[in-house]
């Protein structure tokens, strides 16, 4: 549009600019040319285009991310997901079957992964991990066919320690014990610190994975229901442990919970180590999320920091962040260390000593900070691009989470669709991998109307017209 007597410059520009986004000419996530690219363009001033770009944010059309440029707002913002009611009993765990499914074939090359929370190869650094390998191959041939100290090797407990401080902790390299994946390290802790037949603390939903941990040490759950924004409620596990017998441990994803990436705050993570203190409950926190905030935001400190009394087991590994192939996982186990010591020496006696070497290697000299505001960003703009979409190609009346950081979207349909079924169509005639809802509770009945999205992959025209499918099966 060209500027009129009535019509500015700037206007007529920041009209025809809108006129495209609204035509999809810019989709949603799409970066503006630059302000030196559009001056050039339209002849005109660098700060005749400044004007235009506050015009259209005004507008609500665009937003400035710092140090990257003006990009297009995603439009519509879907309601969140509905808090469950808080029902207090324990019951056993039936999942397996459904997670080996959503695990097994979620994996599969010929479908499309939007069922396993995954990074992709793509975004991770493995040029740089595999040259580190090749490197210790080559140096350290004598010690990496050796068993590694059951602990770990010294190397990665010591980076491990000084990077603990980013979570607000202040750990020593023998306060960690180097397990395989955060798996292991749950599992130990489960193992250690649970009685047969006692109940756990869960967040509701919460990842199936760790429900299958519990189903298979023959515990009970307790799921407590959990806020899409703030998380589980202090309060309710207050009342929990007052109306339920035999609770062996509170098992949480504080940081960017899975599937909901909702985080708590520091005074609710402040009360919830109270609480279990005083009643000597053990806590295991999963943080394997933690390190993948939104840009620009500090990383979110854990619940360990708050710890005095050493009831809190800190679980996390490298596999949302580095390398998931690699198994490289740790628990930093407070009171528990010698107990849960002994159980990784019965159990798998040490993890390999080159993948220990590399992660060590790569967190010392492999600009591992650098590495993290790359994929936060990835992962941000990942979100917002699958949110958009899901507005965009989802039936009416679908709620979506509004992840705080992670790479999960957590998808809430009326009470009328089944998502098993959808997620079996799905994969049977599409090929494409979904995780329904069912098995993200101990009983495989709650959440039967909702899935979890994975946006670990990158944007394509194959996953827009897999989430394009999704939104005709489901309507």
């Amino acid at each position: 549009m060209q500027p009129t007597a009535t019509t500015p410059a700037y206007l007529a520009l920041a009209n025809s600019l809108e006129t495209q986004v609204l035509a999809n000419v810019f989709r949603p996530g799409d970066r503006l040319p630059s302000v030196r690219s559009l001056s050039g363009d339209h002849r005109l001033s660098m700060e005749t285009v400044l004007h235009t770009l506050r015009v259209l944010e005004d507008r609500g059309l665009i937003e400035a991310r710092p140090r990257s440029g003006f990009y297009i707002k995603f439009r519509t913002q879907l309601p969140e997901p509905l808090r469950q009611p808080l029902r207090l009993e324990s019951s056993p765990v039936e999942v397996s079957k459904l997670r080996y499914q959503a695990f097994s074939v979620g994996n599969s090359k010929d479908v499309i992964p939007l069922s396993t929370a995954v990074p992709s190869p793509d975004i991770l650094p493995t040029a740089k991990l595999g040259r580190i390998i090749s490197a210790i191959t080559r140096s350290a041939t004598a010690e990496i066919v050796g068993y590694a100290a059951p602990a770990g090797h010294h190397k990665l407990r010591t980076q491990l320690a000084r990077r603990s401080s980013d979570s607000g902790c202040l750990l020593k390299p023998e306060d960690f014990i180097v397990t395989n994946g955060a798996a292991e390290a749950i599992s130990l802790a489960l193992r250690t610190v649970c009685p047969p037949n006692s109940a756990v603390l869960v967040e509701s939903p919460t990842y199936y994975g760790i429900l299958e941990m519990i189903e298979n040490l023959g515990l009970r759950v307790v799921e407590l229901p959990t806020d899409p924004g703030t998380g589980v409620s202090p309060d309710d596990i207050e009342h929990a442990i007052q109306s339920i017998p035999k609770i062996g441990a509170c098992l949480l994803v504080t940081n960017y919970s899975n599937p909901l990436g909702c985080t708590m705050s520091v005074d609710k993570k402040k009360k919830l180590v109270s609480i279990l203190a005083k009643h000597e409950i053990p806590l295991i926190e999963d943080d394997i999320y933690g390190d993948l905030c939104p840009p620009g935001d500090r990383r979110p400190v854990t619940t360990k920091a708050f710890d005095t009394k050493g009831f809190v087991l800190l679980c996390s590994s490298i596999s949302k962040t580095l390398a998931p192939g690699l198994r490289v996982g740790w628990i930093a186990p407070g009171r528990f260390r010698d107990q849960i010591l002994r159980l990784k020496t019965h159990q798998t006696l040490a993890c390999p000593t080159i993948t220990q070497l590399a992660i060590a290697e790569f967190l010392e000299h492999g600009s591992y900070d650098a590495h993290l505001r790359k994929i936060r960003t990835f992962f941000a703009d990942q979100l917002r691009i699958f949110s958009s979409a899901v507005s965009q190609y989802f039936p009416a009346g679908v709620r979506v989470s509004r992840p705080q950081g992670g790479f999960v979207l957590w998808i809430e349909f009326d009470g009328k669709l089944d998502t098993t079924a959808l997620a079996a169509h799905a994969l049977n005639r599409h090929r494409i991998a979904i995780a329904p809802g069912c098995i993200f509770s101990a009983n495989g009945k709650n959440f039967r109307n909702c899935l979890r999205l994975s946006c670990g992959f990158p944007w394509s025209a194959r996953i827009e017209q897999a989430i394009k499918t999704l939104g005709l099966l489901s309507k």
